[in-house]
């Protein structure tokens, strides 16, 4: 077989391998969709089941960094604590290593029947509701038969000279076989493609036992670094999720780093992972398979074993931020889902908590420093207005999928666009703020006008809403009605003088004005669904803890 077509045929596996754990990844997740967070949630409340479904959730998404990251959007959007999700993320990284033994059974006809099983079904797109599922059983497939291509390859490659020169580089340092793992899985982003080529080649004769350990423990170590660099946009609480997976990482290949080290200094070639594979008479390959589980399940009971420290030192290196409780929602609790109606008149409460927030952006864009100086900033609640505005959402498509009285569902209508408006006005008034961030302290008229109008807009839609008061939603009706026409006479009289103005500040006063008379007809509207939805509770005590928040 010539030189290039064995080089083709084994970069041609290679390609399958990404392609099918890709294929696996999202289909698997896509099909978990709610089921999966409802199933964080719940199994995380006791150990067991947290341990038991951080290892399904690892299988599914094949990666313990998804599931670090899924985890920590989870608890940043308020649906489960850091200190219970540890165990979930741990774990993960258990049900991920199973896989790996599928680079050393015969499967190969196997792999083959399930592509033909599976292509047929998405060519055809029948059966339509296990369409995900033939999707993630053709993508297993192209894992296993790429798997089968580069190792039947790399046995071929081995007699050509080129090849067994860099083998034997590699060979010649089990420092340089780790290394090799960390930069080939910086480069494939994907530790357990690079844990399936080590195993697989180790299957065929091509790296010993301890070659193939120090590979595993450089992509382990890659993976950690990887989940570093890509999850730092993570803040407080979510970060200590990601910072418990790349401790994982870390901590896990020190324990076994130094452990191998310390077997061979003090009882020479003394291992004791090799010792536990090969006590089971295994092959090769099927010894470094064992040892990649044995790594991902001892590393997980070390770190459950000591998880109140562990979680301690999670805070240390992430503390939560001041601003988190913004982000959570106060009334929506997971337990509030199967009484419509409950449900409707606690999504109201979060609403107006959302609405009573907006006058915080015209605090921060007074002339007066100390009128804003002690609220978070426009950015932090910008982002905590949308995590909100999400888990609304949720609990608003959940309801529709129950049975509900015509009544009902008229009402979540309307409050579903209350919700899309509430997000139009939230953007205007963060708009609004950049805006005039951009144009200086220039137009400190304008400034004003624009601010003081706002503001009591937004206190009359606030009034309005809390109390379900027809007169403040009148006033609001009248407040709003002939803005276009007044930004339009404003425009005029500060373009009138455009020669004196540099070009930044002209367009900044045309986007200024645009964009209030965006909010101003987003409030006008919602002051219209206000009138026609159910009367809200004004007086309950969920109310006032409202205000509060």
């Amino acid at each position: 077989m010539p030189t290039a077509e064995i080089l083709l045929k084994s970069l041609a596996g290679l390609g399958l391998l990404f392609v099918g754990i890709k294929m696996v990844t999202r289909n698997l997740s896509s099909m978990a969709g709610d089921q999966f967070r409802r199933g964080i949630e719940r199994g995380s409340r006791r150990i067991g089941f947290a341990i038991l479904f951080g290892s399904l959730a690892g299988f599914v998404t094949q990666s313990g960094r998804t599931t670090s990251f899924i985890v920590a959007s989870f608890v940043q959007a308020g649906l489960i604590n850091a200190r219970r999700a540890l165990p979930v993320v741990l774990w993960s990284n258990f049900g991920c290593a199973l896989v790996i033994f599928a680079a050393i059974f015969p499967i190969y006809l196997f792999a083959l029947f399930m592509l033909a099983a599976a292509g047929v079904c998405i060519a055809f797109e029948r059966p339509r509701p296990l369409l995900n599922t033939a999707t993630a059983v053709f993508g297993l497939a192209l894992m296993l038969f790429g798997l089968q291509m580069m190792s039947s390859s790399a046995a071929v490659l081995t007699d050509l000279p080129w090849f067994s020169v860099a083998l034997n580089v590699i060979k010649t340092s089990l420092a340089f076989a780790f290394l090799t793992g960390v930069i080939l899985t910086v480069i494939a982003q994907s530790h357990l493609a690079i844990m399936l080529i080590a195993v697989s080649l180790a299957s065929r004769g091509i790296f010993d036992f301890n070659q193939t350990l120090m590979v595993i423990y450089g992509a382990q170590a890659g993976a950690g670094l990887i989940t570093y660099v890509t999850g730092i946009h993570f803040r407080g609480q979510p970060r200590q999720v990601v910072t418990a997976q790349v401790l994982y990482n870390f901590v896990g290949v020190a324990v076994f780093l130094a452990l191998f080290v310390g077997q061979h200094i003090v009882g020479g070639h003394l291992d004791v992972m090799a010792w536990l594979a090969r006590s089971l008479s295994l092959s090769i390959g099927a010894e470094a398979a064992v040892a990649a589980v044995v790594f991902n399940t001892a590393t997980p009971l070390l770190l459950t074993a000591v998880l109140p420290w562990f979680h301690r030192l999670c805070v240390r290196l992430a503390p939560p931020l001041h601003e988190e409780d913004l982000a959570r929602p106060l009334f929506l609790l997971n337990e509030v889902g199967e009484n419509a109606v409950a449900t409707l008149t606690l999504a109201e409460q979060e609403q107006l908590r959302l609405l009573r927030r907006l006058p915080a952006y015209c605090a921060c864009l007074r002339d007066d420093p100390a009128a804003g100086k002690d609220l978070p900033s426009p950015d932090a609640y910008h982002r905590a207005f949308g995590q909100v505005s999400k888990s609304i959402e949720r609990f608003q498509r959940a309801l529709m999928s129950q049975q509900m009285t015509p009544e009902d569902t008229e009402w979540l209508l309307n409050q579903q666009k209350r919700q899309e408006l509430l997000n139009s006005i939230d953007d205007a008034c963060y708009d609004l703020w950049e805006t005039f961030q951009g144009i200086g302290a220039n137009a400190p008229a304008l400034r004003h006008t624009i601010v003081e109008c706002l503001d009591a807009i937004l206190l009359t839609a606030i009034d309005g809403m809390a109390n379900n008061d027809a007169e403040e939603l009148g006033l609001l009706e009248t407040m709003t009605r002939n803005h276009g026409a007044a930004m339009e006479r404003v425009r005029k009289r500060y373009l009138a003088v455009s020669d004196s103005l540099p070009s930044e500040e002209r367009n900044g006063i045309l986007q200024i004005t645009s964009i209030f008379e965006r909010a101003a007809w987003s409030l006008r509207r919602f002051g219209e669904l206000l009138r026609e939805s159910p009367s809200l509770a004004a007086s309950s005590p969920s109310a006032t803890v409202a205000s509060a928040a």
